[in-house]
């Protein structure tokens, strides 16, 4: 064998551990409730789950922890009042439903 040969199967053997110690360190990251890897953790959340702005309870914007609550009332009292039937099982639903009662299908 070759000096060459040798130099190639080393540094792809050294390639192949590298990404499998980097696989295991985005892992390890992402599975503690550490801070410091936030805006990792939302990037493989948005890549890989429902993003930011759709997650229930999430805050739209970043810098404002209080207006949660404010939020959600004001998206409650946009909401224009109706009532009429679901359209999987023709149960009455109104505005206050997310879903319905008694087939649980997600109202919009």
């Amino acid at each position: 064998m070759d000096w060459i040969g040798i130099i190639g199967y080393s540094a792809s053997i050294l390639l192949i551990l590298g990404l499998l110690a980097g696989m295991l360190w985005i892992v390890r990251v992402l599975s503690g409730d550490s801070e410091q890897f936030k805006d990792l953790k939302e990037m493989v959340e948005t890549l890989f789950n429902t993003p930011a702005h759709l997650r229930p309870g999430a805050d739209p914007v970043p810098g404002s922890a209080s207006g949660e609550g404010e939020a959600a009332a004001g998206t409650e009292s946009a909401r224009p009042a109706f009532e009429e039937p679901c359209p999987a099982c023709g149960e009455t639903v109104n505005e206050r439903h997310r879903f319905c009662p008694s087939c649980e299908l997600r109202l919009q």
